[in-house]
C-alpha cells in the first residue's frame, strides 16, 4: 500500500509538473509555435514531397499497373527512373521539379486531351536531359571568375553611364529628345529596336517581334550544339523545345518582370534582409502588479517626487588620457592582429594552385571538334588580376564616387596601380595575393553546394505550390516609388553606420535616403533595363557556346538547312 500510494503521488507530481510547464501563466518559458501555412509550406517543399511530385508527373506510367511493379517503381530512387540531368543529386531534384511543373502546366495540359500517349514526353524529358548534362560540361569549362567578376559587372558599368548620359544630356539643349532614343544609341541592340513611346504604338509591335525573331534565332543556334542529329532532324520535338525555352524561360522569365524596375528594388531588399544577421529581439518584463498600498492608494507614487538635478560628473585628465592609451593600445592591438593573419594567409597562398589550369582547354576540345573556330589562350597575360577586375570600378560608378569623393576614387586607382603594374607585383595575375582571392571565390562564393538552395528559392517564388500561379499584379506607381524607397532603406542599413558617415559627409538621414533613391533610379526604365538583361543573356550564351561568336547564327542556320537537304 505505501508503495501504491507513493507512486501515485508521484504521478500526480508528475501531471503538476507538466502541467505547469506548458501552460499559459508561465511566463518565464516562450512557446515556439509554427503556423500551419508553415508546416504547410515546409511539407510540400521537403525532399520526399518534391520527389512525390516528380513520380506523379514524369513517371505516371511507370506507377500503374500490377501491385507488386507499382510498389517496386515507388521505392526506387529517382535516379533509376529518369536520366540524370547533372553529376548531383541535390541540383537533379530540383531541375526535375522544376521541369515537371513545366511539362505539367504547358505540355501535359494539351497533350494529354488528344492522346494518353506518354512517349512523347518521355522523348521532351530526355532532350531536356542531354542538354542540361551537355551545358553542365560547357559550365566547367568557362572561367566564372572573369564572368561574374570582371564582364558581367563592365556591362552593368555600361548601362549606368549610358542611362546617367541620357538622362542628363535631354535637358541640356532646347531640342529636348527622348532619354530611350538616346540611351538606345549609347547601347543599341537590334531585338529592342525600334523604341517604343507607347505601349499599343506600331513601334511597340515591331519592336515585340524583332524581340521574339532574336529569342527563337538564339535557342536555334544554343540547340543545335547541344542536341543530337537524329533529335534536330525531330521537327515537333525541335519546334517545342524551342518554344519552351524561348516564350517560357527567356520570354516570360528572363525578359518578363525581372527587368521591371519595382522587382530589381524588391529583389535587392529580399537579399539584404536574407543577408543582415536577425535582429536580436528584446524581451519586454510585464509590469510589476501593484502591492496593496499601491493598490488603494495609500503608497506615494515615485514619480510625484520632486525630481532632483542629475548630479555634474568632472573626468580628470588622468582619468582621459588613461582612456585615450587604452583606445590607442585596443587599436593597436587590433591592427596587428589583421596584418598578422594577412601575412600568414599570404605564406599559406603559395601553396595553392595557379588560377590557370589545362582542364578547360582539354574540355573546350572534346566538346566539338572543330576547336580551331573559338581556341582561347589561357595564359597568364590573358587573365586580368583579380584586383584588376571592372567589379571595383563598377561599384564606384554606380554609387559616384567618382563626382562625390574623387580624392577616394583617385587614392584607390593609386593604391590599385601599385599592387598590379608597379615592380612589386603583389596583385598581379597568379600571384599570392591574386591565388588567395581567387581561393576565397572559388570556395565561399561559387561553392557548387548553393545551387540547390537557389533553386529552390526560384521554384518557390515563381511557381508556389508547385504550379504556375496568376502572376504578380504590377504596382501602381505610388507604390513603385514605395519599394524604392524600402529598397534604400534596406541598403543603408546593410552598410556599417562609419562607412555611410564617409561615403555620404555626415549628410542627415533624409538627404543620404534621397541620394541612395537617385542611385537606384538607373534601374527604374523597364525598356532600358531590357538592355543590359539581353546583353547579359548574349554574354552567357556566347561564353557558353564560343563558336557562335566567330561564325554567327547565321552560319549555324546555313548549316542546319544543308544537313537538311543531303537528308532528303
Amino acid at each position: 500500500m505505501d508503495q501504491e500510494s507513493g507512486r501515485a503521488v508521484a504521478r500526480g507530481h508528475a501531471r503538476t509538473k507538466s502541467n505547469t510547464s506548458v501552460g499559459s501563466n508561465n511566463p518565464t518559458r516562450p512557446r515556439h509555435t509554427r503556423s500551419k501555412s508553415t508546416k504547410k509550406l515546409d511539407s510540400i517543399y521537403s525532399d520526399e514531397a518534391t520527389v512525390a511530385f516528380i513520380k506523379r508527373t514524369l513517371c505516371a506510367h511507370q506507377l500503374t499497373g500490377p501491385e507488386g511493379s507499382r510498389a517496386r517503381n515507388i521505392s526506387k530512387p529517382l535516379s533509376e527512373l529518369l536520366p540524370p540531368l547533372t553529376t548531383s543529386n541535390q541540383v537533379d531534384l530540383q531541375l526535375y521539379a522544376l521541369i515537371s511543373i513545366i511539362i505539367k502546366d504547358f505540355v501535359q495540359a494539351w497533350y494529354s486531351k488528344i492522346t494518353p500517349d506518354h512517349d512523347f514526353t518521355d522523348q521532351v524529358v530526355h532532350i531536356i536531359a542531354h542538354c542540361t548534362r551537355a551545358v553542365e560540361q560547357r559550365i566547367r569549362a568557362v572561367d566564372l571568375e572573369a564572368l561574374i567578376f570582371d564582364e558581367l559587372p563592365e556591362l552593368i558599368d555600361t548601362h549606368v553611364t549610358a542611362y546617367r548620359t541620357a538622362y542628363s544630356g535631354s535637358y541640356t539643349s532646347l531640342l529636348v529628345a527622348d532619354p530611350r532614343e538616346i540611351y538606345h544609341a549609347i547601347n543599341p541592340h537590334p531585338a529592342l529596336s525600334p523604341v517604343p513611346f507607347e505601349p499599343g504604338s506600331l513601334a511597340s509591335s515591331d519592336q515585340a517581334e524583332n524581340e521574339a525573331a532574336w529569342r527563337q534565332l538564339l535557342i536555334q543556334g544554343v540547340l543545335s550544339h547541344l542536341l543530337p542529329p537524329e533529335d534536330l532532324n525531330n521537327p515537333p520535338l525541335k519546334v517545342l523545345v524551342t518554344e519552351i525555352f524561348s516564350e517560357l524561360i527567356i520570354g516570360r522569365g528572363v525578359c518578363g518582370n525581372i527587368c521591371e524596375g519595382w522587382f530589381i528594388w524588391d529583389v535587392v531588399s529580399k537579399l539584404l534582409a536574407i543577408i543582415r544577421p536577425p535582429e536580436p529581439e528584446v524581451q519586454q518584463e510585464p509590469p510589476a502588479s501593484p502591492n496593496r498600498l499601491e493598490k488603494f492608494g495609500l503608497l506615494a507614487d515615485e514619480s510625484d517626487d520632486v525630481e532632483e538635478p542629475p548630479a555634474v560628473t568632472t573626468t580628470s585628465p588622468v582619468d582621459t588620457l588613461s582612456g585615450m592609451f587604452l583606445q590607442v593600445m585596443q587599436y593597436a592591438f587590433l591592427a596587428f592582429i589583421s596584418i598578422r593573419a594577412f601575412f600568414t594567409a599570404l605564406s599559406d597562398a603559395a601553396t595553392l594552385p595557379p588560377r590557370t589550369n589545362s582542364r578547360a582547354d582539354a574540355t573546350h576540345a572534346v566538346l566539338d571538334d572543330n576547336a580551331s573556330l573559338w581556341q582561347q589562350s589561357t595564359h597568364d597575360s590573358t587573365k586580368r588580376p583579380i584586383l584588376g577586375m571592372s567589379l571595383w570600378s563598377c561599384c564606384s560608378h554606380l554609387l559616384s564616387l567618382d563626382l562625390q569623393m574623387p580624392w577616394l576614387t583617385t587614392m584607390g586607382s593609386y593604391i590599385q596601380w601599385l599592387l598590379i603594374c608597379s615592380s612589386w607585383k603583389v596583385g598581379y595575375t597568379n600571384s599570392r595575393l591574386d591565388r588567395l582571392l581567387s581561393h576565397h571565390i572559388r570556395t565561399k562564393v561559387l561553392d557548387p553546394a548553393r545551387l540547390p538552395s537557389i533553386l529552390l528559392l526560384i521554384r518557390t517564388n515563381m511557381f508556389p505550390n508547385n504550379s504556375l500561379g496568376p502572376g504578380r499584379v504590377p504596382p501602381t506607381p505610388q507604390e513603385a516609388l514605395e519599394l524604392r524607397s524600402k529598397c534604400a532603406a534596406s541598403i543603408i542599413a546593410a552598410l556599417p553606420p562609419i562607412v555611410v558617415k564617409q561615403l555620404f559627409a555626415n549628410s542627415k538621414n533624409e538627404d543620404v535616403h534621397k541620394q541612395v533613391q537617385d542611385m537606384l533610379d538607373v534601374f527604374g526604365d523597364a525598356y532600358l533595363n531590357k538592355h543590359l538583361i539581353v546583353a547579359i543573356v548574349d554574354l552567357v550564351v556566347v561564353r557558353l557556346f564560343p563558336e557562335l561568336e566567330s561564325g554567327g547564327i547565321n552560319a549555324v542556320l546555313r548549316r542546319d538547312e544543308s544537313r537538311q537537304e543531303v537528308r532528303v
